[in-house]
């Protein structure tokens, strides 16, 4: 740059300085805002239109970014009202029924303790692979979890015949109806009533089962009008059944579970999956230890118990608690693929372990694929 250059530069920037506020001031007054700020902009431009770019882009750049903002929220409450509505629309109408009827039954009644709601998704696990836990209870055996994942579940699906045989040896076994923070004595935790109790959950099962091409039985028996030999009743039964159907491969004793705290307050399990609350599920697995003998096929169970709980795990993430891997047969040496499935606690609603059933089946379902 040489002298006359900046010489010319800086008279026009004493000039464009000293004239352009008088100007300003006067097209203010009579020709407005406006015209005033199209001045301030040519002006800027003559002095310096680096500056000018800048500014003019950062301008709309911010334009773009309110109305982007604005938009977004618009969206975001759509897109709110539309999961809401949606939700509600996959309720089942008989639970809708439940509900309603049980709002207007339970409007005045006591609050007799809290309702906690806990994920449990590695609550006293004692072992991990992956995002596979377990809570181990026996005295003397270990579970490698990567091995028994290696191995091969000893089933075979005939589709054309009954493959799955679901259960309920504490068949009255019930939830909460409504979504509250608190439980009511008023309430039993157990029923009589198909609609509400632990069938509800296994007809939902083997809906979705049959829906993929399983043939299931449903065993709606109940066994539990008096808690104390329960076991024993549904094992004569379950063998019959069993026996009548060798097609079975896979007999799932489904219940729920209860966690009571040493206040009185209870606790559900639940996780958020889809935006819906899902009631958590424990699978158990039994063996020989200790007092419990005549469980031959035990590592055969736990090997299936391992793999649908990987698949389980994998499909939805912090559905499954830790798998409970215990000194118990309950019923399980019946046939190698024989488990316990707890579906979410007396805590939970009907809805959140309607709602997990439904997970359970369609990964079971695909699971099943495989064999």
């Amino acid at each position: 740059m040489n002298k006359r250059t900046n010489l010319s530069e800086k008279l026009i920037g004493f000039v464009m300085k000293s004239i352009i506020p008088i100007t300003l001031a006067l097209m203010l007054i009579t020709g407005g805002k406006e015209s005033a700020q199209k001045l301030l902009k040519a002006s800027l431009y003559i002095i310096n239109p680096e500056e000018f770019f800048e500014l003019t882009t950062n301008e709309k750049t911010e334009e773009i970014v309110s109305d982007n903002k604005e938009e977004n929220i618009v969206s975001e409450n759509i897109d709110s009202q539309v999961v809401s509505s949606n939700i509600e629309n996959i309720i089942p109408e008989d639970i809708k029924i439940l509900k309603e009827k049980a709002e207007k039954e339970s409007a005045n009644s006591s609050n007799d303790g809290e309702i906690i709601s806990l994920d449990y998704s590695q609550q006293n696990a004692t072992s991990k692979f992956n995002e596979i836990y377990i809570r181990n209870t026996t005295l003397n055996q270990d579970i490698n979890i990567e091995e028994y994942l290696n191995k091969k579940v000893q089933i075979s699906i005939t589709k054309d015949k009954p493959a799955v045989l679901i259960y309920h040896t504490h068949t009255t076994e019930t939830y909460e109806i409504l979504e509250r923070n608190f439980y009511t004595n008023s309430r039993s935790t157990r029923s009589m009533n198909s609609q509400e109790n632990m069938v509800r959950i296994g007809e939902e099962i083997c809906k979705i089962l049959e829906e993929n091409g399983y043939k299931t039985i449903h065993d709606k028996t109940i066994y539990d009008e008096k808690v104390s030999g329960a076991y024993d009743r549904s094992r004569q039964n379950i063998s019959k059944i069993l026996k009548d159907n060798p097609s079975i491969q896979v007999a799932l004793d489904v219940h729920r579970d209860s966690i009571y705290q040493k206040d009185g307050s209870r606790i559900k399990t639940v996780t958020e999956i889809n935006g819906r609350n899902a009631a958590q599920i424990m699978i158990i697995s039994g063996c020989e230890d200790g007092n419990v003998t005549d469980f031959p096929n035990w590592k055969k169970n736990l090997t299936f118990a391992l793999r649908l709980q990987e698949k389980l795990a994998y499909d939805n993430k912090n559905l499954m608690r830790p798998l409970m891997f215990c000194s118990r047969k309950y019923n399980m040496d019946l046939i190698p693929c024989a488990l316990s499935i707890e579906i979410g606690t007396d805590a939970n609603t009907i809805t959140e372990a309607v709602y997990s059933a439904q997970l359970f089946a369609n990964s079971l379902s695909k699971f099943l694929e495989e064999y």
